[in-house]
């Protein structure tokens, strides 16, 4: 295995390497000494590939070898401890530990490397580059920084890392490497002025394979993007950081939840005082009817009764009667026993004798077909063209005609009616009223009852059906306005991760020499915007409980659910949009050498 250089040079603002020819063999360490700046860390990543534009060429024996550096300074992740640190380059934690232990750092790995002390950050640095079980050891001024007890040590551990299938090289200004070289080679800017061949005091160590399988086994490291990711940045998942995404998904909870519960809501608030559960249906669907959906169904047939030029009606009970209605009674209540009854303004004026203030009749009593009623209340002269007559709730009129202001009627309970009255005969054609608990939310039920010429079963129904189908439409419309602006947000977000990558190019850089492939460095920039995307549903999903809490709080009723369908496809959709230009942005950046990331 050999690296040899032919004819070399490389410029930058003036000559750094000048026509260098160089050969490189397997199983020797080679010493490249100089001053600083005189071009030592350029050559050395031409040798690793770090930089690729150069004149002359390189050639390698086998074509690609595996490389590993080690730098002056540890480069270890400060929020990460050793053992973390040295798992995010290789995923093997027997691996790691045996290693560690044979540098003697074994008890060091789970401290963070604020910690320990310059040579021991070293050592480490050793460790995570021989993980990669590297062909080629680069060695850039490994003992600059360290006193001169640990320059001695880490120089003395980078010579025994010499193998017969492994090239070591070191550039250094100093001279701790001196006694273990097998060759020294004096760069003087940019020129190779002097070499030196050395008999080294550690010789090659042999390449056994019991040494390569124990670091190959399957990975299994504790570390996973996850932990890099939450231990990288502490201050993630702050809420400030995730404001602006889970304004989004509040959005859409709200929109779903809203327009899932209009109905509801709306059915509820409506059930108050309004009969939801009364339909008007035709005879001929009567007839066509099975015996199970009759026998859920109560039927009211339209009886009436006439004492001199009074004219009594049936009533139902309040829930299932328009006259219950908000509005409907002018002035008193709605019966609650069945000898009371309600009377129209014509006839509590007679009365009560008093033309002027009908209402002088609440509470008088008086016969009507052998029966003695009393007066509870007096129905509003605007709901005979109103909404009572408006839905046809009540086939009222002898020959289903408006009745009229100006007649004496008066509405008696239906279970006395019966008793006393005459029933209209029902045509096929003709309007009856039926009830059955429920009927407001089993639309079954509702498909079954609704006839070919006029589906509609309840104006109240009809109206809420109305209203939910417009809650639909709008929030339909309010969700693509949403994407839309999201996508204005990711157009925005493309120049706020350029920023980020920006400032983190060199650790970015610096990871990829060290061992992490481009794609794993690009899962590792998604995996840390997908947590806080997930932060921010979280957030929002919070937010929304309070929301929901409160409104039942304040209007004593509940709150429903968003729909699972709808929420989840915007929510992929958003998610979708975010993380593809995230995925997109970075992998742009990354398109950038290494060199140019470290530079």
């Amino acid at each position: 295995m050999e690296i040899r250089l032919e004819n070399v040079s490389k410029s930058y603002d003036r000559p750094v390497l000048k026509d260098l020819n160089i050969r490189f063999e397997s199983g020797k360490l080679y010493v490249i000494k100089g001053v600083s700046g005189c071009g030592k860390t350029t050559l050395l990543n031409i040798i690793g590939g770090v930089e690729k534009e150069y004149e002359g060429r390189m050639v390698c024996e086998p074509q690609k070898l595996r490389s590993a550096y080690i730098f002056q300074r540890s480069l270890l992740l400060s929020a990460l401890t050793v053992r973390e640190n040295l798992e995010l380059i290789r995923e093997n934690a027997d691996a790691v530990k045996e290693q560690a232990e044979a540098l003697g750092i074994g008890s060091l790995l789970d401290k963070l490397p604020g910690t320990i002390s310059g040579g021991e950050r070293q050592r480490a640095a050793i460790e995570r580059a021989l993980l990669r079980e590297p062909q080629l050891l680069l060695a850039d001024e490994p003992t600059a920084s360290l006193d001169d007890e640990n320059s001695r040590k880490i120089a003395e551990r980078i010579a025994a890392l010499k193998r017969e299938d492994r090239i070591v090289i070191a550039a250094t200004h100093e001279d701790y490497f001196d006694e273990y070289a097998d060759e020294i080679l004096q760069l003087h800017y940019g020129v190779i002025t002097q070499v030196k061949e050395a008999a080294p005091a550690v010789p090659a160590e042999p390449c056994s394979e019991e040494k390569k399988a124990a670091f190959a086994g399957s990975s299994h490291g504790r570390l996973g993007g996850l932990t890099y990711v939450l231990k990288r940045q502490p201050g993630l998942l702050k809420p400030s950081k995730l404001l602006l995404a889970a304004l989004f998904f509040l959005i859409i909870l709200l929109g779903s939840a809203l327009q899932k519960n209009v109905t509801s809501e709306a059915i509820r608030l409506y059930r108050q005082d309004r009969p939801v559960d009364l339909v008007k249906l035709q005879q001929s669907v009567i007839d066509g009817l099975d015996e199970e959906t009759k026998n859920r169904l109560t039927i009211y047939d339209n009886y009436y009764a006439e004492d001199g030029d009074m004219t009594a009606y049936y009533l139902l009970p309040k829930e299932l009667s328009v006259l219950g209605c908000t509005g409907s009674i002018k002035c008193g209540r709605f019966p609650e026993k069945d000898a009371e009854v309600l009377v129209n303004e014509t006839l509590a004026g007679d009365l009560s004798g008093d033309t002027a203030h009908p209402e002088k009749c609440l509470g008088r009593s008086f016969r009507f077909c052998g029966l003695d009623l009393t007066v509870s209340g007096i129905v509003n002269n605007e709901g005979y063209r109103g909404e009572f007559r408006r839905d046809w709730y009540y086939a009222y009129g002898k020959d289903n005609e408006p009745l009229r202001t100006e007649d004496r009627h008066l509405f008696l309970a239906y279970s006395l009616l019966k008793t006393i009255g005459t029933k209209k005969e029902n045509q096929r054609n003709a309007v009856v009223m039926a009830s059955s608990p429920g009927l407001w939310n089993d639309e079954a039920l509702q498909d079954r009852l609704r006839s070919r010429e006029d589906d509609t079963l309840n104006d109240y129904l009809q109206y809420i059906h109305e209203l939910s189908r417009q809650t639909e439409y709008y929030v339909r419309i309010a969700f693509i306005v949403l994407l839309a602006l999201f996508a204005i947000a990711c157009l925005y977000m493309v120049s706020v991760i350029r920023l980020e990558l920006f400032y983190r190019r060199r650790e970015l850089g610096y990871l990829q020499i060290f061992g992490l492939s481009r794609g794993r460095t690009r899962r590792l920039i998604l995996l840390e915007y997908a947590v806080k995307l997930v932060g921010s549903l979280l957030l929002a999903a919070a937010a929304y409980v309070l929301l929901a809490t409160a409104y039942a709080l304040a209007f004593h009723g509940g709150f429903q659910l968003p729909d699972a369908a709808q929420t989840g496809s915007m929510i992929a959709a958003l998610t979708l949009m975010y993380l593809t230009t995230v995925w997109l942005t970075s992998a742009v950046f990354l398109r950038r050498s290494i060199i140019q990331l470290i530079t």
